[in-house]
């Protein structure tokens, strides 16, 4: 019987819930226009498109849960007719609903199309955002949400706990608390720090990388520049050519480094407790068990590799064609 009267309370609320109220604005757009979206827990898209405008399609829905007004539906009824959007200046802002009624009483989603070069600024606490070909700054962030971004400029990523995965982007620095970053096809320089997520992160043009994680592994493809890498406990995995310094440090973990066929730098490798292999590099200095340092093809930009406890393998990519 207690099961019977919990379905039968949580039934209509389940009606209630599955409602939902569209509506669509447009905004004039110059060249000195903005785009600023604010949500809870609502998703949030963006795409460039075609357009001279900015036009938004917004989706109120009642939510369920026990703190809920009883007149949500007229509440996101009303919502849906005089959304929280404004047009001041040069910005447009889509905005969540300034009485604590009704943000308790619905979840607004955005979907917006903006011209290409439009700077976009986007807060959500916990509902996923994407952004998609924007070439104008474009900042992101989250509380605990999935980020999906694509065909990007310059770009901006903060987020507590939520997923990063970028393709396409640069410069590029994105920065979480225990997320999982993947980011590709990036161009110019990419900085992220995390505390426990993995980076995965492959060049498509010349650029530094600043990367820095607590406890994850790091790899890096294609990288045609600078490098700073460090992790307490995770793995490290670089392939490129070290046009500027690279400095790699990681505590109990392996550093495995493939350097570009025609690569001159000067290297300086050391284990605490592990080895140091150079499988198929010419190095002229001193090599010993767990310590390595010398000209490579001449020298050149220095390679600093550390790890207290793991291995460090080095080797050139064309190796493997011989």
């Amino acid at each position: 019987m207690l099961a019977l009267l919990v379905a039968g309370l949580l039934a209509p609320g389940s009606l209630v819930a599955a409602q939902t109220f569209t509506f669509e604005r447009s905004f004039p757009a110059t060249a000195s226009t903005q785009l600023d979206v604010t949500t809870e827990r609502g998703k949030i898209t963006v795409r460039a498109g075609a357009t001279a405008e900015v036009v938004v399609v917004g989706r109120v829905t009642v939510r369920f849960g026990w703190n809920v007004p009883a007149d949500a539906v007229a509440l996101a009824r009303s919502t849906a007719t005089q959304p929280p959007l404004e047009h001041t200046g040069d910005t447009v802002r889509l905005q969540i609903p300034s009485d604590g009624r009704i943000r308790r009483a619905v979840t607004i989603a955005y979907e917006v199309q903006v011209p290409v070069g439009m700077p976009v600024v986007t807060h959500s606490e916990s509902g996923e955002t994407r952004v998609d070909g924007v070439r104008g700054a474009v900042s992101v962030r989250t509380q605990s949400a999935a980020i999906t971004l694509a065909d990007l400029g310059d770009t901006r990523v903060d987020t507590g706990s939520g997923a990063v995965s970028i393709d396409g982007a640069g410069p590029l620095s994105v920065t979480t608390s225990s997320s999982r970053i993947e980011v590709t096809r990036v161009s110019g320089n990419l900085y992220i720090r995390t505390q426990s997520g993995r980076v995965t992160a492959a060049f498509v043009n010349e650029g530094d990388a600043d990367i820095e994680t607590g406890s994850s592994a790091i790899t890096i493809d294609g990288l045609d520049g600078g490098l700073v890498a460090s992790t307490q406990s995770g793995r490290v995995r670089v392939s490129g050519h070290p046009r500027r310094p690279w400095q790699v440090t990681t505590g109990s973990s392996a550093i495995d480094i493939e350097f570009s066929a025609n690569a001159a730098f000067t290297l300086d490798a050391t284990s605490g407790s592990g080895s140091v292999r150079t499988e198929d590099l010419i190095v002229r200095g001193d090599t010993d068990k767990r310590h390595v340092a010398g000209s490579i093809d001449g020298g050149g930009p220095t390679v600093h590799l550390t790890s207290r406890s793991g291995s460090i393998t080095l080797r050139s990519a064309g190796s493997r064609d011989r």
